[in-house]
């Protein structure tokens, strides 16, 4: 249950917030938060980095597809599978950040990007909470397959 509630919640942060962002700014608007942080609304209707962005409807009926294979993939694997606390953490952040973009592109036909950090002339690419939720999952899910391989290692005989 507490799995449940914790995706739901991501989802919901990553949804309310997008809704927030386009009740209050026009395409290409921005505000400025910090020295290094604007909200600036984008519409990307690729995928990571704005990629395959010029794919029309059937570009994106298949990335919907696409992610939604994903996501079935990792609620089969968070309910079937004997996990880690860590590594159902990071399926649970990639698979809410998933299904947040997936309602974007399915509902909207675009996902909604807003985060813009950058320093001096230099940008980092603008993206959401549901970006930030599978990145922060990859991370972890990787930097837990590290631990795990250094404890066996550091386990083993010689």
């Amino acid at each position: 249950m507490k799995k449940i509630l914790f995706l739901l919640s991501l989802i919901s942060i990553d949804q309310f917030t997008k809704y927030l962002v386009l009740k209050n700014f026009l395409i290409g608007e921005s505000l400025n938060l910090l020295p290094i942080l604007d909200i600036y609304l984008i519409l990307n209707t690729g995928i990571a980095f704005s990629l395959f962005d010029e794919g029309g409807d059937l570009g994106r009926w298949l990335l919907v597809l696409l992610v939604l294979l994903v996501c079935l993939y990792l609620l089969y694997i968070l309910v079937t599978e004997s996990l880690n606390r860590y590594e159902s953490l990071a399926l649970l952040m990639i698979l809410s950040g998933g299904v947040g973009n997936l309602l974007d592109r399915a509902f909207r036909g675009h996902v909604v990007d807003f985060i813009s950090f950058y320093y001096e002339s230099y940008s980092f690419y603008i993206f959401n909470f549901a970006d930030t939720f599978i990145t922060i999952g990859v991370f972890i899910y990787i930097l837990d397959i590290v631990i795990s391989k250094s404890k066996t290692n550091g386990n083993k005989v010689s």
